[in-house]
């Protein structure tokens, strides 16, 4: 199941806000199933087709071709956060497309990252591998980050030799060319930059930590709920979690977000041993102990936030899975942080 971390949405909340309004801005999360919460919790892994059809109304709403490539402006390779940022302490041009690719996992799971030489050139691509990748919108709003990222090494007056996507010429895509300031080639296999065999090789000009502090591959590793399970198992639990931000628990619901009839994701997961009130128990529970330790909520505000209708249901439940109640458990844990 294709995720990627909210970030990679990147200021599209607030643009759409300034742009249409407030009301735009939930309608358009609303119909896309996604939590406005989503802005505060930029780590938090969502289906890359709900992202996909995030872009997508986004442009429908405001009207606006170039919406994608704005977005991306505004993000920069930046706005990837660490995955960039461990990337960027490659020497060359070449070592940090590498590096970048090799780490990609980091971020996203549903594209295919990917850097050789094709002809006179190299080419950076990366390739979606689901079936909504091809939307316009989301794909533009990729190369700005991918063309700073080159622009780190390479200085900010330099341009691709071309850039591909995948979906076809269409009549607005003369201004995404005026826009990038580089060539197109449409009906390509994914997004991708061409740099000459020599920018391949220059080195950075910028200290080897730029854009932060010091990165490490071991900073790259997630924290997820079920973390030890099969791969669909975790990527329903991504799921779960992501709808718990709306106080949303339903089976119905998760289904839909993920693409599945809801018989559909039943099977997934009973075939690798787990039922779905294990994986929302483990996402309750992952959530339950970060707002008690991170927020002043009461306790009644947590198991509303948890979809429980009774509070004493939470209590219950996390002194299952604890051995304590919530109350307990924060004030002990307030204990051990002094």
């Amino acid at each position: 199941m294709p995720l990627a971390r909210a970030r990679g949405f990147g200021p599209l909340p607030s643009f759409l806000e300034e742009r249409a309004g407030e009301a735009a801005l939930l309608k358009v999360f609303r119909s896309a199933r996604l939590p406005l919460a989503l802005e505060t919790e930029l780590d938090m892994p969502i289906p890359l087709r709900a992202m996909v059809d995030l872009f997508a109304r986004s442009q429908r709403e405001l009207g606006s071709r170039t919406l994608g490539l704005e977005i991306g402006e505004r993000m920069t390779h930046l706005g990837y956060g660490d995955w960039m940022r461990f990337s960027l302490r490659a020497p060359s041009v070449r070592d940090g497309i590498v590096r970048l690719c090799a780490t990609s996992w980091a971020h996203q799971r549903g594209f295919e990252f990917g850097f050789g030489r094709s002809g006179p050139v190299w080419v950076w691509r990366a390739t979606p591998l689901f079936n909504e990748g091809k939307q316009a919108q989301y794909i533009d709003h990729l190369i700005p980050p991918m063309m700073t990222f080159v622009q780190h090494y390479l200085g900010r007056s330099w341009r691709p030799v071309w850039v591909e996507v995948n979906y076809p010429r269409d009549p607005g895509a003369a201004q995404v060319e005026d826009r990038i300031q580089a060539p197109m080639r449409f009906d390509g296999q994914g997004v991708a930059l061409a740099i000459l065999p020599e920018d391949t090789l220059r080195a950075s000009p910028m200290p080897l930590n730029a854009g932060g502090g010091s990165v490490e591959l071991r900073d790259l590793l997630s924290e997820t709920a079920l973390r030890e399970a099969p791969e669909s198992v975790r990527s329903v639990s991504a799921i779960v979690a992501l709808r718990l931000l709306d106080g949303e628990s339903d089976l119905d619901g998760a289904a839909q977000l993920a693409g599945l009839s809801l018989q559909g994701l039943q099977r997934r997961l009973r075939q690798d041993g787990y039922t779905y009130r294990e994986v929302l128990d483990a996402a309750r529970r992952a959530r339950a102990m970060s707002l008690l330790l991170k927020t002043p909520l009461s306790i009644s505000e947590i198991a509303m936030a948890l979809g429980y209708e009774e509070h004493s249901n939470f209590t219950r439940a996390f002194n299952r899975w604890t051995g304590l109640s919530p109350a307990r458990y924060r004030e002990l844990s307030r204990v051990d942080l002094t």
